[in-house]
């Protein structure tokens, strides 16, 4: 079973620049890479908020999942080129990733050679988190998993990343050391202007990553929701057709998501990451 959600920023007017709509597909699946986490509403806010500090900007986003916020820098401008990245050992969740792309017109056009294929200034690899050594040059790039890799191509494209993107990256404590590892990875040797933007659920007070930035020598500040006038009551209203839009979802089904996603986001924080 699947489901689509279409999602939207700005206002719907004539004027094209202070409107966005992003679709994201979910999928019935183990993955919860294949759902779509309140913390994801939060970070694509921040970015249209912010867009100008994205638009034509090189972008990673970490275990895009769903890929709300990805696909919304996507939409900002031809010029803005977006790296999608999730665990190369869930193809499922990469193939997921693809039919969102094509759902939100990123696919080339029928006229083009390549009809079908990924539009240049957008990727989708995969990428396992703290995997720095590379595998068999035989090997698929796209299924390689391998950062340094990763990082190779977008410097042969004459490229460095602007901005890193997760949002709830940080669910799985086994998880943590990685992610960090892998952001000061390429803070130290690729991108050291660039920055971690991530937004994550706080589900214990005693999970924390102040001793993997201490331990990387790594600048982190909070942002206040408030600062962008984040509006819960767009992802918690009965009347949201981001909720109630989805394919086969009951309105018993929706209204369970709506006490959830109310619930979660008071608990949702965003941090700013960059290299000391």
């Amino acid at each position: 079973m699947n489901s689509t959600k279409t999602f939207h920023f700005g206002n719907n007017s004539h004027d094209g620049n202070g409107y966005r709509a992003v679709v994201i597909k979910e999928l019935l699946h183990s993955s919860y890479g294949c759902y779509i986490w309140p913390s994801a509403f939060v970070l694509a806010e921040y970015i249209w908020d912010r867009r100008n500090l994205f638009e034509d900007k090189t972008i990673l986003e970490l275990g895009a999942g769903t890929s709300l916020p990805g696909f919304l820098c996507a939409s900002l401008s031809p010029q803005t080129h977006v790296i999608l990245t999730d665990q190369s050992d869930y193809p499922q969740i990469l193939e997921n990733i693809y039919d969102g792309a094509r759902l939100n017109r990123l696919l080339l056009t029928s006229d083009d050679i390549f009809a079908g294929s990924l539009r240049p200034n957008i990727w989708i690899r995969g990428l396992n988190w703290g995997e720095f050594c590379l595998r068999d040059q035989g090997k698929d790039k796209s299924e390689e998993g391998n950062l340094l890799q990763l990082l190779r191509d977008i410097e042969q494209n004459n490229r460095k990343l602007d901005w890193i993107l997760g949002s709830d990256t940080f669910y799985d404590p086994k998880d943590f050391a990685d992610i960090i590892a892998t952001i000061a990875y390429i803070l130290n040797y690729h991108a050291p202007k660039a920055k971690f933007l991530t937004s994550y659920q706080e589900r214990s007070s005693k999970r924390t990553i102040q001793y993997l930035l201490d331990k990387w020598k790594l600048k982190c500040r909070q942002i206040s929701l408030k600062s962008f006038n984040f509006d819960y009551d767009k992802y918690t209203s009965n009347n949201n057709s981001e909720l109630s839009n989805s394919i086969n979802n009951t309105s018993e089904e929706t209204c369970r998501k709506e006490m959830i996603y109310s619930s979660s986001l008071q608990s949702i924080f965003l941090l700013e990451i960059w290299k000391d």
